[in-house]
């Protein structure tokens, strides 16, 4: 957050420390803040902060908590009412620069009122264009760099929940630790979700149709890539058969993933269970499972996955979501779910990118469910790419037959 000093005198800011009983005083800055000059402090949401002058006679204090958004605090000063703190966002700044505008703007004839109005806030709109241009390229480059680090650093735990909440879904309850929450992209696991029975049903099916893992072409077909290294197998039959033995996963991902999303996604023409094995060496490298450009999402695409971690490698073979900092340790029988489509339809601009890191001793066996949102037992998911565009109708066999698995 910024703190800008407008009381007319330096100031001094300090945290609150509420845990202490004390409420211990921890000065924010090396010197004080002089008048009409500004200041960066890193904090958080919730954290409480005074306000008093750096020297004289004056002994007046105020205060504030730190908000959910990054802010600018504006610290003033009146006599009669003491010291006057106003919080302002990016949000709440670009409203009032409209409300200038339109009251600037009401005069003019109806024809040019929207041409004086964009005038007036082309600068605005500039500078908030230029920031996140500038905020995405440091991303995308410190996120192959994170990922690296990540994988390499044999002591790396699960990332810290941003909250835990319970769930429950049929007889059972579930502890659901969200690990990274925006308005277009959320991440989330949970510890025993898969049941020891569920996966020996999945690796008896799969081990002996196990063969090379493929990754989207172009033309929405499947094709072999170096950066994919890892053998997988199709299970077909758990979404028509309610006694296969994996029919009640299969529902049961479906209902944690609309409950903890608020998405109406349906059992009908979504893609099988895809059960994927990784040797030593074996991984995947950076990549998106659906659209990640943020732009509109397009029928028949992903919005959401499942991984369903069954054997674990005794070293390496973590999760990276290094452009939403987080990490997660597999357990056996955790599962992690991650969505990537906004409330108005729009994609993720990127922060559920996902690697697989290099197994480095043992196996790894996870099974994926990729969910699509458009998809129906007369449109099912073999007639969309991933992203959701219509498959020409000569390469659906080949859809169908090859899987369209490209997971971490």
């Amino acid at each position: 957050m910024k703190i800008k000093n407008l009381a007319g005198a330096p100031i001094e800011v300090f945290w609150v420390n509420v845990f202490n009983p004390a409420r211990d005083l921890v000065k924010q800055t090396e010197k004080p803040i002089r008048n009409a000059t500004d200041t960066q402090i890193n904090s958080y949401n919730g954290h409480e902060f005074l306000v008093k002058f750096y020297k004289g006679n004056n002994k007046q204090t105020g205060g504030f908590v730190k908000g959910p958004k990054e802010e600018t605090i504006y610290v003033s000063y009146d006599k009669k009412r003491g010291f006057r703190i106003k919080q302002q966002t990016k949000f709440d700044e670009m409203k009032e620069n409209i409300k200038g505008a339109t009251s600037l703007c009401e005069n003019q004839p109806s024809g040019e009122f929207s041409e004086c109005v964009a005038n007036v806030l082309n600068e605005d709109i500039e500078k908030l264009s230029d920031a996140k241009d500038e905020i995405s390229k440091y991303r995308n480059l410190m996120a192959s760099r994170l990922r690296n680090y990540t994988c390499a650093d044999p002591t790396m735990n699960s990332t810290a929940p941003i909250e835990s909440t319970k769930m429950v879904v049929g007889d059972k309850r579930y502890k659901i630790d969200s690990l990274f929450e925006s308005s277009h992209a959320h991440i989330w696991s949970i510890e025993d979700f898969v049941s020891p029975e569920e996966c020996a049903a999945l690796e008896k099916f799969g081990r002996p149709r196990l063969r090379r893992a493929t990754v989207a072409a172009e033309d929405g077909t499947s094709t072999v890539s170096e950066s994919r290294k890892a053998q997988q197998a199709g299970y077909k039959n758990m979404r028509d058969f309610p006694d296969d033995p994996l029919w009640d996963l299969y529902h049961r991902v479906l209902h944690v993933t609309n409950k903890k999303t608020g998405f109406r996604l349906q059992p009908d023409g979504q893609e099988d269970f895809t059960i994927i094995q990784y040797n030593p060496t074996d991984q995947y490298t950076p990549h998106c499972d659906g659209n990640c450009d943020h732009s509109p999402h397009i029928p028949g695409g992903r919005v959401a996955t499942a991984v369903m971690y069954c054997k674990v490698a005794d070293a390496g073979g973590g999760t990276t979501f290094t452009k939403a900092d987080v990490f997660v340790k597999p357990k056996p029988g955790m599962a992690t779910f991650f969505s990537y489509r906004g409330p108005d339809g729009l994609m993720d601009p990127g922060y559920t990118e996902h690697s697989g890191c290099p197994v480095i001793e043992g196996e790894k066996v996870i099974t994926t469910f990729w969910m699509r949102d458009g998809v129906s037992k007369e449109n099912p998911w073999t007639v969309f790419d991933p992203s959701g565009v219509p498959i020409f109708e000569d390469n659906i066999e080949t859809i169908s037959v090859g899987m369209s698995g490209d997971e971490l």
